[in-house]
Formats: structure tokens, C-alpha cells, sequence
């Protein structure tokens, strides 16, 4: 709303007894001194005095001319009841809380969509998510090993993800980063007004990947509303809904399992991991879901398999199958216990580039080239004398490989390679028994 449909809008609406003609004149005085200050060097409280000399002025009631000139001051800078907040007393009131909770929605140009939740913090190890679907989460960083419980009720399941050697740790969650912003570095964005309340506006970007947006109420200084853009990521996050407080107790942030649940339990390994050649039986036993290995092609000159920490920062464990080929390319098959279509369901929103009479699908990637240059760097490192980082080109490619009972693998190619070698390389993937 611009700032003279909001001062049209608060003199229509004022209470008190005058005629049209009178408030019609009286708004055109104050937005005629309100144009001249936007030209001049005048102070809200000079233009308050030459307002207050105006004939119009005097002919309406006292109450009339405090409203219209306290809606000029908000628009010259202050706010509506008289008070500024200072960013110092935001942060101030921040840290009297560390329960508090907020509605969480992400856009993002690309990839998969996330859904809206809420989420709870009991404090910055426990928290509870519950999702639009119906979903519940909880996460507990207390331990050792850190848990996640992920709730269906609809379905009556659970899975528990224990991370092994990754705490005790604290959130570094959004409120955490807003609490280190500068008085010196935030920049005032002056005024809105949201569902009839006036709040003021903050900005901090510290970085060339995070623009920060924080609206609060004067009143309790806390914050409102928060939009933290991830500029080079393409994705922001929307916080709103804040309740500082609230009344769920401990036992909602617990990771025991109701009774009557299917349960799976997944383990992730946190713990350093060093580069290691396996084998397909030792692939299949460390492996949760099935496990692929290539059958011989004429055209592979080379082949191993490689178990390294996944480059993608997740900390978990990928699984390398590396060949080399006639050609002079190197081709890999990534596998790990999170590549499956429960977890991945952003891929079917991918381009579709090829199926394979055996029911295999093939997806682009959203970000294939820096997906296939993080997986050639880590193979190069694990096996130096099979391919060379330097090697790394420019054409390199992913594709998501989806089998026909939704196991997922990554292919990264380093350089082209043709749809009829991608097809023979898919279909020659068997699974490994070892039984």
C-alpha cells in the first residue's frame, strides 16, 4: 500500500463529526505538507506547526489533527503510537526465550518442493516438526549419536535415523543467526502494516548468500515475520506465525515410538571415513536396500568399487562403482542407503530423458554438473591411479537412475555419452545376491 492510500484510508475512517467536504480538505492539507517535507529539510515537528496554523486545522476537532499528524510522523520515519525500536532491544528480547515456535515455508526455484510446517523448539537440541500432511518429526541432538523419528500416522509408521558420532550439538537455526546481527549493520526498513497491526522492519544480508528480513512488533519486540533469501541457492524460507512460548510439554519432543508402529531403523555413520576398495558382497551386506553391481560390458576396460564419504556434505557413506571405458571416458554409479524414491521424490518433477524396455528411468539433476564434478573429484581422491581431477571436463553429465522397484542411483559420466551406451549400462545392472 503506498503511504498516501494509507493516510487517505485512516482520515476516511476516523470517528468523529465533520463532513466529507471537511475531511476531503483536511487530508489535502496534510499531503500537501507531507509532499513538501519529501522536498525540504523540515522535521516532523515543524511541519506539525505549520499544520497546526492551517485554517483547516483549526476548524476540525483536536482529536482529528493528532490522528492525521501522527500518521504524517509514522510516514516521515517514527511510528504510529510514538515508539521506535531499536535492533539492541529486539536481540535483548530474543534471548529471554529459547522455547518458541513459528509456521516455516520454503520457495525455491528448483529442485524438490518442501512442505509447509510448523515447528517447535523446546531448545537448541529438541525439536518437533509437525507438517501440513500430517507428518510428525522429531529431532534430538542430545546424545552421542543424534535421532530423528519421522511419524505417519496416517499409516501407522515410523522410521528412526540414528546419526552415529555427530553430537551432542546445538541447532544453528535461523532466531540463533538473527540474535548475531549488528545494530551498526542492520538497516531500518521503516513501517508495514499486517492484519491491522504496524510493524517495523530490519534488514541484514552479511553475506553474498543470505539476505535476512525481519519484521517486529513494536510493542513486545519480537519478532513477527522473517525472510531469509538464500541469494545464490535460489530458495527462501518464510517464518511467521511466532509464538514465543506454548504449551506442548517434554514428552512431545521424545523419540520413543508409539505403540502398534512399523518400524524402520536407519543408521548413518557420521564418523570420519577413509577411502576404501570393497567388494560387490561387501556393497551388499553395508547397503539397507539393494545393492547393483555392472555386469561385464565389452566396453569397460576398468572397474571398481570405492566406499567414501558422500562429497555432497551430508556426512553420510556413498558407494562408487568407477569404469573406465574404450573411449577415454569415466562413468559412475553412485549408491547409498538415502538414494531411494521415499527420500528422492523431487525426481519424477525432472526431465525424463530415457526408458529402458526393462522399466529403468533416467531424470536429469538440477544441478548435474556441480552433482557429477563433487562425485568425479571424491572418485579421483579415492583412486588416483584410475582417474586424475585434472581430468574433469566440462561436458560431464548426471542422471538419476530410478529401477523398477525405486531404488535410486546417480550415473555421472565425465564426458558425452551416447543414449544407446547409458541404455546397455542400465539394463546391465544386476542385483548382487549374497545368499
Amino acid at each position: 500500500m503506498r503511504p498516501t492510500d494509507n493516510i487517505k484510508n485512516k482520515i476516511k475512517n476516523m470517528d468523529f463529526k465533520a463532513s466529507n467536504e471537511l475531511k476531503q480538505k483536511m487530508l489535502e492539507d496534510v499531503l500537501n505538507e507531507q509532499n513538501k517535507k519529501q522536498h525540504s529539510t523540515q522535521t516532523p515537528q515543524s511541519v506539525w506547526r505549520i499544520i497546526m496554523k492551517s485554517n483547516i486545522t483549526k476548524l476540525a476537532t483536536a482529536a482529528i489533527v493528532i490522528a492525521a499528524i501522527l500518521v504524517g510522523i509514522n510516514r516521515f520515519g517514527g511510528s504510529i503510537d510514538g515508539s521506535s525500536v531499536a535492533w539492541a532491544q529486539v536481540v535483548e528480547q530474543i534471548n529471554n526465550y529459547t522455547k518458541y515456535k513459528y509456521r516455516e515455508r520454503v520457495v525455491r526455484e528448483n529442485g524438490p518442493k518442501r512442505p509447509i510446517m510448523d515447528v517447535y523448539h523446546l531448545n537448541l537440541s529438541q525439536r518437533r516438526q509437525e507438517v501440513e500432511n500430517g507428518d510428525i518429526h522429531i529431532i534430538d541432538m542430545r546424545g552421542t549419536d543424534a535421532i530423528t523419528v519421522e511419524l505417519k500416522p496416517d499409516q501407522m509408521k515410523a522410521t528412526v535415523t540414528k546419526f552415529i558420532g555427530t553430537g551432542p550439538r546445538k541447532d544453528p537455526h535461523i532466531i540463533e543467526m538473527v540474535k548475531r546481527f549488528e545494530q551498526k549493520t542492520t538497516e531500518r526498513l521503516g513501517t508495514k502494516e499486517v492484519d491491522g497491526k504496524i510493524l517495523q522492519g530490519f534488514r541484514h544480508a552479511p553475506n553474498a548468500r543470505n539476505d535476512f528480513t525481519v519484521w517486529v512488533d513494536p510493542k513486545t519486540k519480537l519478532p513477527v515475520e522473517i525472510e531469509l533469501v538464500h541469494t545464490k541457492a535460489g530458495q527462501t524460507i518464510f517464518m511467521d506465525e511466532f509464538e514465543f512460548d506454548f504449551d506442548l510439554g517434554p514428552e512431545a519432543f521424545g523419540t520413543e515410538i508409539p505403540a502398534g508402529y512399523e518400524i524402520e531403523t536407519l543408521i548413518q555413520d557420521y564418523r570420519p571415513v577413509k577411502p576404501k576398495e570393497i567388494t560387490a558382497e561387501d556393497l551388499a551386506e553395508e547397503l539397507k536396500h539393494t545393492a547393483y553391481t555392472i555386469d561385464r560390458l565389452s566396453w569397460i576396460t576398468n572397474q571398481t568399487i570405492m566406499r567414501v564419504a558422500s562429497p555432497l556434505g551430508t556426512r553420510t557413506i556413498s558407494y562408487i562403482t568407477g569404469i573406465q571405458t574404450d573411449d577415454g571416458n569415466t562413468i559412475l554409479i553412485v549408491q547409498g542407503d538415502y538414494y531411494d524414491m521415499e527420500r528422492m521424490v523431487w525426481i519424477p518433477n525432472q526431465q525424463l530423458v530415457l526408458e529402458t524396455p526393462n522399466g529403468a528411468k533416467l531424470y536429469t539433476h538440477p544441478n548435474g554438473s556441480i552433482y557429477a564434478q563433487r562425485f568425479l573429484d571424491s572418485f579421483a581422491k579415492a583412486k588416483p591411479d584410475l582417474f586424475n581431477a585434472a581430468d574433469i571436463s566440462d561436458q560431464r553429465i548426471t542422471r538419476m537412475i530410478v529401477m523398477p522397484n525405486g531404488t535410486v542411483l546417480g550415473l555421472v559420466a565425465n564426458k558425452q555419452i551416447s543414449n544407446d551406451r547409458i541404455q546397455a549400462l542400465v539394463e546391465s545392472l544386476v542385483e548382487i545376491n549374497t545368499k
